[in-house]
């Protein structure tokens, strides 16, 4: 890669401080690094803000597959197709998919003994313990 030169002009006061804060001496070195570094860290927020876009979107979705779904267990009609579920009752494949997803999510994150915990909460109150077995002999 070829390197090109650039001239910057800065003034005593300027000159000094870079001298200063530029820990090796090295003043063309530390304007570099900062600059680069800065530069990252801006692609780094713009990529951010995309993950936060698209989280946006997907909270929408979700809050209208939750809509939809109080709707059905409230016994209102809602209008076919309205969430291009597959399920002409009952919930909706895309929030069962997403709720599984995000079971799963929590459930690689979490130690045993706290999934053992959570499962031991769930029997507590009388409800089947989910496991992947589960899933199997659907």
């Amino acid at each position: 890669m070829r390197e090109r030169k650039y001239t910057v002009r800065f003034t005593e006061d300027e000159a000094e401080w870079l001298q200063e804060v530029a820990l090796d001496g090295n003043v063309s070195g530390y304007i570099r690094d900062t600059v680069l570094r800065q530069s990252k860290s801006d692609r780094k927020l713009v990529s951010m803000n995309e993950r936060l876009v698209d989280l946006g979107q997907d909270m929408r979705l979700v809050t209208d597959l939750l809509h939809d779904l109080d709707q059905k267990v409230a016994g209102t009609p809602t209008a076919p197709d309205a969430t291009g579920s597959q399920e002409p009752d009952g919930i909706p494949d895309e929030l069962m998919a997403m709720v599984l997803e995000i079971l799963l999510l929590v459930r690689s994150f979490s130690a045993p003994h706290e999934r053992q915990m959570a499962q031991a909460d769930v029997a507590q109150i009388g409800l089947p313990i989910w496991r992947k077995a589960n899933l199997r002999d659907r």
